[in-house]
C-alpha cells in the first residue's frame, strides 16, 4: 500500500516529538542567555599574549587573502590594546557588529560602547590560541572565519576559565583599501 500513512494521536493529544518542544525552546534561550552573560565580550590576539600558530589554516595564499587576514588581526589587536579610533579606520561606516544573536551597533555604536568592555575583558584574557581559520577574497569581498580558544584567570582564584569564539568578519574593498562591514563573535564555554 502506498498511499498516506497515518499517525495515531495519543490520548493526551500531543504528538511525542512535540511534548519537549517547550523544554527544547526553554533549553536554548537559556543556553544562549548563560553564552552571552558568561562569555562576555569576544575576541582576538594581543600583543602582550601572543597566540599560538593555528593548528589549521584552510587558505590559498594570495595577496588580497593575505590583506584580509591582516586587516582582521590589525582589527582585534587594536581593540585589545584601546586603540578604537586605529579600529575605527578599519570597518565602514555602515559596518554592523553583532555578538551571541545581539547586535552591538554599527561602527561607531560599537566603537564608543561595547569595544570598551571588549578592550577590558581582553586584558584580563591571559591566553589566546587562534585554533583555525579559513579566509577568501575575490576582486570586492572578503571574509575571514577564525575560532580562538581564549583562557582568563578567575579574579582572586587558581582556576581559570575557556572560552571558545568563533569569529566572522566580512571586508569590502574600498578606496581606502580593505574595510570590515561586519562583524559576528560567537562564544560558547570551552570543553
Amino acid at each position: 500500500m502506498g498511499g498516506a500513512r497515518s499517525v495515531e494521536t495519543p490520548p493526551n493529544g500531543v504528538l511525542p516529538h512535540h511534548r519537549s518542544l517547550p523544554v527544547r525552546l526553554q533549553l536554548i534561550a537559556s543556553s544562549l542567555f548563560l553564552a552571552t552573560v558568561a562569555a562576555a565580550p569576544v575576541f582576538a590576539q594581543s600583543a602582550a599574549t601572543p597566540a599560538t600558530q593555528p593548528l589549521v589554516v584552510a587558505v590559498q595564499a594570495s595577496p588580497d587573502i593575505d590583506a584580509v587576514a591582516q586587516v582582521v588581526d590589525s582589527f582585534m589587536t587594536d581593540i585589545a590594546g584601546g586603540q578604537f579610533e586605529s579600529a575605527r579606520q578599519l570597518m565602514t561606516p555602515d559596518a554592523v557588529v553583532l555578538a551571541n544573536g545581539q547586535v552591538l551597533g554599527d561602527r561607531d555604536g560599537y566603537i564608543n560602547g561595547p569595544a570598551k568592555g571588549d578592550a577590558d575583558a581582553l586584558r584580563a584574557t591571559t591566553q589566546r590560541e587562534l585554533l583555525h581559520r579559513n579566509a577568501k577574497a575575490d576582486a570586492d569581498l572578503g571574509w575571514v572565519v577564525s575560532e580562538k580558544r581564549l583562557r582568563s584567570t578567575l579574579a582572586g582564584a587558581q582556576a581559570s576559565r575557556d572560552i571558545m569564539v568563533t569569529e566572522t568578519m566580512l571586508l569590502a574593498r574600498t578606496g581606502g583599501g580593505w574595510k570590515i562591514t561586519h562583524i559576528h563573535w560567537s562564544t560558547r564555554q570551552a570543553g
